[in-house]
């Protein structure tokens, strides 16, 4: 990629620099080289709201539609928020220097690509009426709207209904590597983690938000435990309440994606208590149980590039 990824790249020493560059764009987009745009995504995803930012400005409204597409694209952008990807598109939309971005056939075009891959479901409800009432181009004015319409519905819905339901399966509905705390946790786990035998368990830790009668926020920790007896490997995938003081009552949506979908979600309740502090999870396939073991199998169709994707989302029972 161009633009101030050449910065990124170079404050790290990457020697993918020379081979991306090309005077008029980028190599690596331009010759469709996936290692190479998977490499460079990675080096912005990481200084993501620095390649945004004011310092950068100018290279990032001359990124052309392609890039910013790969960008959006990407789960494991290190951001705030979604909201300030969706104003750092809105920026590169209404650039000054590229009126043609805005011309009738081209902003529709362009908004078919780039807003099927704005996470707009986790927005929070001011976020989403600022969206609706942003600065949009008159020439783009509603095109956003079917989508903030599906976001409102998803918050609305239980996380039982968003589990079973196919319209929420979509890129949207994958969360990034956000800092801001809120409800939502994505946990990218290798297939060496996923090795009971040099890993019996993992542990990966994230913060949510707490109710509304508390100040602090909440704790937990996903685990993994492994087994392997006579050849025969197990896996439990355990959700712990960590450093529990008050019982937290929540509904959970544990999920398995790729990089462009949702695979398997499933839903459930829990009162979680200084002496109940812990619940397993499992996954359902036609309504069987289908064991952990079995999704990170050698040719399992959960495991994308050698990763497991999984994303947690919490919800208190009022």
């Amino acid at each position: 990629m161009s633009f101030s990824i050449h910065r990124i790249l170079y404050q790290y020493s990457f020697s993918l620099t020379n081979i991306m560059f090309h005077p008029s764009k980028s190599y690596a987009t331009r010759a469709y080289h996936p290692p190479i745009i998977r490499a460079c995504i990675s080096s912005i995803g990481h200084q993501f709201e620095t390649v945004i930012g004011e310092e950068w400005q100018s290279e990032w409204e001359s990124a052309d539609a392609e890039q910013i597409e790969h960008i959006l694209r990407h789960n494991s952008l290190i951001v705030s928020n979604e909201f300030i990807v969706w104003k750092a598109v809105l920026r590169w939309l209404n650039s000054p220097t590229h009126p043609e971005r805005r011309e009738p056939i081209t902003v529709a075009k362009l908004m078919n690509n780039l807003l099927p891959l704005i996470r707009f479901p986790f927005m929070s409800g001011e976020e989403l009426a600022e969206v609706e009432e942003g600065e949009m181009p008159e020439t783009a004015r509603s095109l956003h709207l079917p989508f903030v319409n599906l976001a409102y519905k998803y918050q609305a819905q239980p996380l039982a209904r968003r589990a079973q339901a196919v319209e929420f399966s979509g890129c949207q509905f994958l969360v990034r590597l956000y800092s801001d705390v809120r409800w939502t946790a994505r946990i990218i786990l290798s297939r060496h983690d996923l090795d009971s035998r040099t890993r019996p368990e993992i542990s990966s830790s994230f913060m949510t938000r707490a109710s509304a009668i508390q100040n602090d926020g909440w704790k937990w920790s996903l685990k993994i435990i492994g087994s392997n007896y006579g050849g025969d490997e197990t896996k439990r995938v355990i959700l712990v309440a960590e450093e529990i003081d008050q019982a937290r009552s929540v509904e959970y949506l544990f999920t398995i994606c790729d990089e462009s979908k949702v695979l398997r979600s499933v839903a459930g309740r829990k009162n979680f208590t200084k002496s109940r502090d812990s619940t397993e999870l499992s996954l359902k396939h036609k309504g069987a149980e289908l064991p952990f073991h079995e999704v990170i199998r050698d040719a399992s169709l959960f495991v994308d590039a050698n990763e497991l994707h999984i994303q947690l989302m919490l919800k208190p029972i009022e």
